[in-house]
């Protein structure tokens, strides 16, 4: 896809799929950064005493209808973080990764985030075979205030008075299908708020991908990974690229 027509959609809709991000040579880079990073997961799992020394709770913070806040095994060791989302399902970062961005990623978000002005991650997301249906959410955290006591929260002013400050790239290493749990995305909604988005007949996005393509979107739009009902497992690298004052706590 050109680079304006991705542009446009990122702002209008909040998502867009990159065809041919990857080439064959570089899809198998990106299957041994993988392997990496799940030999390691292995590595924790198969050492109790691992798990124990590593092991602390992250209040994983999530926002759609209201914030909630929940409880995650999180464990830290060797450069590495791991949170079980949920049992039997990872995300697993190396942090301080110096691997490169894809230069073409790059190019697009220049447009967003001055390069000097961003930082950058990489990991992995795991997926059981016959996976349920995620929760909606956004990547980012409400950064304008606490929520009440019913964890209503306002977010008005992050959707409506900030520049794009946080994006993620998925990057699936087999096909997404819609049989394998393709993420969902509610179009727009990485300008609308909560309240504005119930209000409106909203368009749900889901995207089928080819072994090579990516998924860009803006952190802030609401979505959810779908069931997985394969017999094979969906692993999906990541990139997250933020502007470097947002800081998750």
């Amino acid at each position: 896809m050109e680079m304006n027509s991705v542009i446009n959609e990122l702002k209008q809709n909040g998502v867009a799929v990159l065809k041919n991000l990857y080439d064959f040579r570089q899809i198998e880079k990106l299957n041994q950064y993988q392997i990496l990073l799940e030999y390691n997961l292995n590595k924790l799992l198969n050492n109790e005493e691992l798990k124990c020394n590593s092991h602390s709770i992250y209040r994983y913070k999530s926002h759609f209808d209201i914030e909630r806040i929940k409880n995650k095994n999180q464990y830290n060791f060797d450069n590495y973080e791991i949170l079980e989302i949920v049992k039997g399902r990872y995300d697993i970062c190396k942090l301080n990764s110096n691997k490169n961005l894809n230069t073409y990623v790059e190019e697009i978000l220049d447009n967003f985030i001055q390069k000097e002005n961003r930082k950058q991650k990489w990991g992995l997301l795991t997926t059981s075979i016959k996976s349920n249906d995620g929760p909606w959410h956004r990547d980012t955290v409400n950064i304008c205030g606490d929520p009440n006591e019913y964890g209503e929260y306002d977010d008005s002013a992050m959707v409506h008075r900030f520049d794009p400050f946080y994006f993620t790239v998925l990057i699936p290493l087999v096909p997404l299908t819609y049989e394998n749990g393709t993420p969902e995305f509610i179009k727009g909604t990485h300008k609308m708020t909560y309240s504005e988005m119930k209000n409106k007949n909203c368009e749900s996005l889901r995207f089928k991908t080819e072994l090579g393509d990516a998924i860009i979107f803006d952190g802030r739009i609401f979505h959810r990974g779908r069931e997985n009902i394969s017999n094979v497992e969906r692993p999906v690298l990541y990139n997250v690229i933020h502007r470097d004052w947002y800081v998750e706590t």
